[in-house]
């Protein structure tokens, strides 16, 4: 029985999610099977909602690669023991073989368990997960598709809102925050805004550091004193007190794999600055604007988001299942990998504690190192009427 690939998307969207959709048609191609889609995820594959997108054209193909949000739809499902046999059923009715799942490491978590029950069966259907997260906190990679284009954008727009702040010699506390439940790969971004024209941000706090309000008032009142009353922050929403706290929730919610509806940081913060510091405090939430700015995406993130889309064909194909395709930094540049699910699923990368400057609340040289590379390059996103073209099908 000849064998089909399904392709699925899941989590939150980035920048670049879809150049991974592109990357897997194009090579898909090569073998002459019939290319799925799931629509909105794994809950596409449970409501047999999949989308035959063998042929689809060169020029939406192309309009894909540079689209933002998930062209074919996400979901935050986690698997329960009895979606499997529904997942089977699915699976045999259009001769599916083969199955790619793009997300992060919950949606690494749900291809391993699928998989594991695939080899329970006794099933000859092989399962590869590709790595997409904003975050960058998937293990075992260089860095995750979605990071480099969401640091782009951060950087760029708190170079561009340290400018406007600067404009009125009045005091003014600027407090931007940015994703990044757990890991500070994403505030540490804000650090790229600095050159020889911008100084700002002026401090930046990181989730991987315990937040106490007596030492931020403290840095803020500093900052404030050197800088003639300006200062410019970078926060991230994840932000959690000695205790492992958050120390702000807009919602006591959270969805299927218990993470917490962030968000709110800002205003908790600015709460504490206007009572103790300063009446003229401005808050700026980038909220999704960091994963869906397309415009402004990091053309080697990118190349990166294809590159692991192509190789997890070429795995699969060859048999290969159970593993995510991984990146790595090699002398020749950015090359795809392999690591074994089960050592990604359900784990968190956070920022490295030795390029974080506690003293400082700013970044060391290797984070700059780090993410530099990352940020590099444009991509030629197609426009009409003076504003850029995008396909999705959902």
């Amino acid at each position: 029985m000849k064998k089909n690939l399904v392709l699925a998307q899941s989590g939150g969207p980035t920048s670049v999610i879809n150049a991974t959709c592109y990357g897997i048609i194009k090579e898909a191609g090569k073998y002459r099977i019939k290319l799925y889609a799931a629509k909105f995820g794994i809950e596409g594959i449970l409501q047999n909602n999949l989308i035959d997108i063998t042929d689809i054209s060169e020029s939406d193909l192309n309009l894909l690669r540079y689209s933002p949000s998930a062209a074919f739809g996400s979901c935050r499902h986690k698997l329960k023991d009895e979606d499997f046999e529904k997942i089977i059923e699915t699976f045999d009715r259009y001769q599916i073989g083969y199955f790619i799942y793009i997300g992060g490491n919950d949606s690494m978590d749900t291809a391993h368990r699928l998989s594991e029950y695939i080899k329970k069966i006794g099933r000859d259907i092989k399962v590869i997960g590709v790595p997409k997260t904003i975050d960058n906190d998937i293990v075992n990679t260089h860095f995750c598709p979605g990071y480099g284009s969401a640091a782009k954008y951060i950087a760029t727009s708190v170079r561009e809102m340290a400018l406007d702040a600067d404009v009125y010699a009045k005091d003014i506390v600027t407090i931007v925050e940015v994703m990044g439940r757990n890991s500070g790969f994403l505030a540490a971004a804000g650090a790229l805004a600095r050159d020889n024209v911008v100084s700002s941000p002026h401090l930046i706090y990181f989730p991987e550091i315990p937040f106490d309000e007596n030492e931020f008032l403290n840095d803020v009142k500093i900052t404030f004193k050197r800088n003639n009353g300006k200062v410019f922050i970078v926060a991230s929403e994840g932000l959690k007190n000695k205790d492992g706290n958050y120390i702000y929730l807009k919602e006591q919610k959270a969805d299927a794999f218990g993470n917490i509806q962030m968000g709110g940081v800002g205003s908790y913060m600015k709460q504490l600055v206007a009572e103790n510091i300063s009446k003229r405090v401005k808050v700026v939430e980038l909220s999704i604007l960091q994963r869906c700015a397309a415009h402004i995406a990091s053309l080697t993130d990118n190349e990166a988001a294809v590159m692991v889309g192509e190789d997890a064909v070429k795995k699969i194909m060859d048999g290969v299942s159970d593993i995510m395709i991984s990146i790595k930094n090699t002398d020749n540049g950015f090359e795809p990998g392999t690591v074994p699910l089960s050592e990604v699923a359900n784990l968190t990368k956070l920022l490295p504690s030795q390029w974080i400057d506690s003293k400082n609340r700013w970044v060391t040289q290797d984070a700059i190192d780090y993410m530099l590379p990352l940020i590099q390059g444009e991509v030629k996103v197609p426009y009409v009427n003076g504003i850029p073209k995008y396909i999705r099908f959902i």
